[in-house]
C-alpha cells in the first residue's frame, strides 16, 4: 500500500471525489480515502506527477506519497 498525503479535503464529498479521481488512473487499485486524516491509500505503480496532475485538475494538492 502507498499513502498519498493530500491537501484540500474538507468533507466526505471531497473524499468520494478523490477516490473517484484516483480509481480512474490506469494502474491504481484498492483506493480508500480518509478526509479526517487527509490521505488516500492505494496500490499500484504510477508516477507521482500523474497523480499530482490528476488531483490538481480538481483543486487538490498532492503533498507526498509514502509507502505504508
Amino acid at each position: 500500500m502507498k499513502k498519498a498525503i493530500i491537501e484540500g479535503m474538507c468533507c466526505s464529498g471531497c473524499a468520494k471525489d478523490i477516490k473517484f479521481i484516483l480509481s480512474n488512473i490506469y494502474g491504481i487499485s484498492n483506493v480508500s480515502v480518509s478526509f479526517e486524516g487527509g490521505y488516500a491509500l492505494f496500490e499500484g505503480f504510477v508516477s507521482k506527477d500523474i497523480i499530482s496532475s490528476a488531483l490538481s485538475d480538481e483543486g487538490y494538492r498532492l503533498i507526498d506519497i509514502i509507502k505504508e
